[in-house]
């Protein structure tokens, strides 16, 4: 890592806890990369590697990592390491697994090159955006959090002063994809400064990143002359396909939800 990397943490009001000035911090994401990204870098010092082949290499590995970890094995590289967990509560040492109450997912633990890399960084505190923050992405059709959404879903975005609020023409809820215009989220059924659900259009499969541009102010009062926005730093995922594996008996239907 570079010597001169900087981090930028914001500082927020801590919701928690009614002590004078306890602050919380949230690392302040300032992009998302890709293999593409990642292989891009390594062209920049090390010209003699062509770019496909890099990537070609990249996604090999991927491949090759996923199906490792959902055959059981840890996965270890130099990142982390990756583990294969599950969720929920089994009725009885002998009690099959069950879809609609179990899920598999995996754990993360970083790896010391990972720890040494990150106490190299600078890191520079400032004052959060004013409290306008979206803490998490929920798909009740998907049934995932910060994860993979679906079309046509009633998405529910959790955070602090997220009410869509003010006649500004940048007001409103963003999907951006990786290659693309921003979408607006044209259907809002619940608008509150906690909580939001949006009713998703038809998306095609692909990353997508969301955003809020409100007017609200934090604690009430008038609302803001200038919109503020916040952009989640997770990458939310479309994949038909998997929807469709998972749902066999939806036909698809925009009403389905």
């Amino acid at each position: 890592m570079n010597k001169d990397t900087i981090v930028h943490v914001d500082l927020y009001d801590n919701p928690l806890t009614e002590k004078e000035g306890d602050y919380v911090g949230r690392v302040s994401i300032n992009g998302s990369a890709h293999n593409a990204e990642c292989a891009q870098r390594i062209i920049d010092k090390r010209s003699e590697y062509r770019l496909e082949t890099i990537l070609n290499i990249m996604d090999l590995v991927d491949q090759e990592k996923r199906a490792l970890l959902a055959e059981g094995k840890s996965v270890i590289d130099g990142v982390g390491q990756f583990l294969p967990t599950i969720s929920g509560s089994f009725d009885g040492p002998t009690a099959p697994f069950d879809s609609t109450k179990h899920e598999l997912g995996i754990s993360f633990t970083m790896s010391k090159a990972l720890r040494e890399a990150l106490a190299q960084a600078t890191v520079e505190t400032r004052e959060g955006s004013a409290g306008l923050v979206i803490n998490s992405v929920f798909d009740p059709i998907t049934n995932e959090m910060n994860g993979r959404i679906a079309s046509y879903s009633n998405l529910v975005i959790k955070g602090d002063n997220i009410k869509i609020a003010g006649d500004n023409p940048s007001v409103g809820v963003f999907l951006t994809p990786s290659a693309g215009d921003a979408i607006q989220a044209r259907a809002i059924t619940h608008n509150m400064p906690s909580e939001l659900t949006i009713l998703l259009p038809e998306l095609a499969d692909g990353d997508y990143t969301l955003s809020i541009t409100t007017q609200w102010p934090s604690g009430g009062g008038k609302l803001l002359k200038e919109p503020r926005s916040y952009v989640f730093p997770i990458q939310l995922t479309v994949d038909s396909d998997a929807g469709d594996d998972e749902n066999p008996d939806d036909g698809g239907s925009p009403g389905t939800v």
